[in-house]
């Protein structure tokens, strides 16, 4: 057996390790036979130096071993689950250091150190025993399937987004055809005929060759028959020529179109997939890439498809169809031009091969450029506060220079292997005369006619075309390839939220919440939310409350199901809020966030947003009740004022009260208020604070304020820190409790405000 250590660094950028066999043998003897269900490296000892230790759960026991100089170590520490007690983490800048501590023993059980590079496996394995610590068993796969999916998996996605099957994503691109087989078939038979009918003027020049001058010239054909034979060759010859365009017409006008509607349509699936996508994708994933995934991506697809599809099918075609002809006319000459070809096309697919590589990271290398366009167009205004234009603009120059020295690359491989190409082409047309002389210039029987050799020389001049057509066509399906390889992996994403057809309509929702031992976190490496249980009458104003951190935005983007939970559950109006319909449930919540977020249209427009048919009278009234229609009638133009791309063009406390304008007419039975009043004066806080009374009559709230002073009104008020609940009760109960986060938070707001006041 290899060196178990040198397979984990030797291949340690490559992918995460697997738990060596002889491990895996001695873990399970030592544990009693029981297999394993989950592990992780922990790659740091004590002197942080890299090592290889391995922690493994069985069903029952938790067990560590170290393999150190190609050999185990002989003592392998072994202990049951059931006598852990508290895991505690220290999290460092580029390693952890976890201590599991045993029931009833002073020193840890076992220290264990590792590196960022394997927290997402002890992040799994850590998350697994502190389920078990607050009384959860989890239920899961064996170890190499679980980590297999948990670790493995993206980069198995990532590797297969780069080497995937050139040839399945184009019959996959190819399905976009099916809903127009017609506009296929025309286009395909407009390319047929239009192959077919480039094969007839070599034919007729040759037989004008042979058949009137040649004779004409000899003396054995009069004039009187030569202009009747010659008019009726040139007939055909023109007729096929009106012919074959009227073909390419129809061939290139129906394709285009069709080519368009297939890019439509990859757009329009494109969108819709993206809003079944959860939150979680768009926070892993830079707004350039998406938009050009969108874009320009479907651009390069209509190409294809309106271009490439027909122009590679019509030229294999005409190859075939002129292979044929060649050997017809003389098999020796044919034999000339044809052997070769295959030699030529194996070429061309492996020089396409090397670009589809070069186009996956140039388009990368885009997709960079693209995203600091994207930065840097909304954030224009703190770019110009801060003086940082020089900055953005050596980084765009920074990345529009990688971009196109990444072009150069495709360049220069495209242009030195294009001349060496069409030397081999010129070669056979070399070997053509070579070999076509000595039998034109013997003496005696002639086996090769003028006519012949003068249709011969048209053929392969047409011969030509098709495989210049194909080469230039392999960089145009490289292009293509490498834009579906991006379409595809955004319409492959499968949405972390998954939503029952047969989901339950709660409508009216009364309004009751109830979180069940909820725990979450963003990633397997911590926890955000820790076993929070708290339950919410309908009607009931509930105030979040807690240090920066402590999960308060992170509940109330549970609530709304933006995530799912981790483990526990919450329930809506009795129903666990998985089984509820989510469009239904969310049209019955509404939110107004500390930042609120305005589209670029007019106000009246902003308002409606959620209710698009609301009258002019009830928008007017919603603004009355934010106390919005002041200010929005002394704008130029009213309610029809263009607020501008993320409604720059109003101050703060307009923008908010705006959205809570909007949130009014929407006329939720749940409201979220997530720092509304945080970032604007005390006038303007004021008024918001008069609108938000009368948005919340009747509705269930919770709110979200590090102004405590705005939670007073509340019926309870709920206190996280760390993502636990540890306090709840009345703004005036929870000042009473000695010591308390809440009443520290009370004390040290109350000083501020007498240092502001002095």
């Amino acid at each position: 057996m290899s060196d178990p250590v040198s397979q984990i660094f030797d291949r340690y950028l490559d992918q995460p390790p697997t738990l060596p066999e002889q491990v895996r043998r001695r873990v399970e003897q030592a544990c009693q036979d029981e297999i394993i269900q989950l592990y992780a490296l922990a790659d740091l000892d004590a002197s942080l130096r890299l090592c290889q230790i391995w922690v493994t759960l069985t069903a029952n026991h938790l067990a560590v071993i170290r393999v150190a100089d190609r050999h185990l170590d002989e003592h392998i520490r072994v202990i049951s689950r059931k006598r852990l007690e508290k895991i505690i983490e220290q999290p460092g800048l580029s390693c952890t250091v976890v201590h599991l501590l045993e029931r009833d023993e002073e020193h840890p059980f076992v220290t264990i150190r590792y590196t960022h590079r394997q927290r997402g496996a002890i992040g799994h394995l850590l998350f697994v025993l502190d389920q078990q610590l607050n009384g959860r068993t989890l239920e899961f796969a064996p170890s190499d399937e679980r980590y297999r999916e948990a670790v493995l998996r993206p980069i198995r996605e990532a590797q297969a987004s780069v080497s995937g099957n050139r040839l399945a994503i184009v019959w996959r691109l190819l399905g976009y055809l099916r809903p127009y087989r017609v506009q296929v078939a025309l286009g395909m038979s407009g390319a047929a005929v239009m192959t077919l009918a480039r094969l007839l003027p070599p034919f007729f020049t040759g037989q004008v060759v042979d058949q009137v001058i040649q004779p004409f010239q000899g003396g054995t054909l009069p004039l009187t028959q030569a202009w009747p034979l010659a008019l009726t060759l040139l007939g055909g010859l023109t007729a096929t020529l009106i012919f074959q365009e009227c073909a390419a017409w129809m061939r290139l006008r129906t394709m285009a179109v069709l080519g368009e509607h297939v890019a439509r349509d990859l757009r329009t699936q494109m969108y819709d997939h993206l809003h079944k996508l959860s939150v979680s994708y768009f926070s892993s994933k830079q707004t350039g890439s998406i938009i050009s995934r969108v874009g320009s991506d479907s651009d390069r697809i209509w190409d294809f498809i309106a271009f490439g599809v027909v122009e590679l099918s019509l030229s294999f075609l005409l190859l075939i169809g002129l292979s044929a002809v060649l050997i017809v006319l003389d098999w020796r000459l044919g034999l000339v031009m044809t052997v070769p070809l295959p030699i030529l096309l194996v070429l061309i697919y492996r020089n396409g091969r090397i670009m589809h590589g070069f186009f996956l990271r140039a388009w990368r290398k885009w997709s960079n450029l693209t995203d600091a366009l994207s930065d840097v167009v909304p954030g224009i205004r703190v770019v110009k506060a801060f003086d940082q234009a020089e900055h953005e603009k050596r980084r765009f120059g920074d990345r529009n220079e990688d971009f196109t020295d990444e072009c150069f690359r495709i360049h220069h491989v495209w242009t030195g292997f294009w001349p060496i190409l069409m030397l081999l082409v010129h070669s056979m047309t070399i070997l053509t005369w070579v070999f076509a002389l000595p039998r034109l210039l013997a003496h005696g029987t002639v086996d090769l006619s003028i006519g012949t050799f003068v249709a011969f020389l048209l053929y392969m001049g047409m011969f030509f075309y098709p495989i210049e057509i194909i080469g230039q066509m392999s960089r145009l399906l490289n292009r293509a390839l490498s834009s579906a390889h991006r379409i595809f992996d955004l319409l492959d994403t499968e949405p972390q939220l998954t939503e029952r057809r047969d989901g339950a309509q709660l409508e009216p929702l009364r309004g009751a919440i109830e979180f069940r031992e909820v725990t979450f976190g963003y990633d397997a490496v911590g926890q955000i939310i820790k076993g929070v249980s708290f339950r919410i009458e309908p009607g009931e104003l509930i105030g979040l409350v807690g240090p920066s951190g402590s999960g308060k935005t992170t509940l109330a983007n549970l609530l709304v199901r933006f995530y799912d939970v981790t483990g526990g559950e919450i329930r809506i109006d009795g129903v666990p809020l998985p089984e509820l319909a989510l469009g239904a449930f969310r049209r019955q919540v509404g939110m107004v966030l500390q930042d609120p977020f305005l589209f670029h249209g007019t106000i009246m427009e902003n308002i409606r947003y959620g209710v698009p048919e609301a009258l002019l009278s009830d928008v007017i009234a919603a603004a009355r009740a934010a106390n919005a229609h002041d200010f929005i009638c002394r704008l130029a133009s009213g309610y029809d004022t263009v607020v501008g791309e993320r409604g720059h063009t109003l101050s703060g406390g307009e923008r908010q009260r705006v959205s809570i304008a909007r949130a009014i007419l929407h006329n939720p039975r749940i409201l979220i208020l997530d720092e509304a009043t945080s970032s604007v004066d005390t006038e303007t806080e004021h008024q918001i604070q008069e609108a938000l009374n009368r948005l919340i009559a009747g509705r269930t709230v919770v709110a979200i304020a590090h102004r405590l002073s705005t939670l007073k009104r509340a019926t309870r008020l709920l206190v996280l820190k760390e993502g636990r609940l540890i306090e709840q009760g009345t703004h005036a109960q929870l000042l009473e409790i000695p010591n308390g986060v809440y009443r520290r938070l009370h004390d040290m707001q109350t000083q501020l405000n007498e240092v502001h006041a002095i």
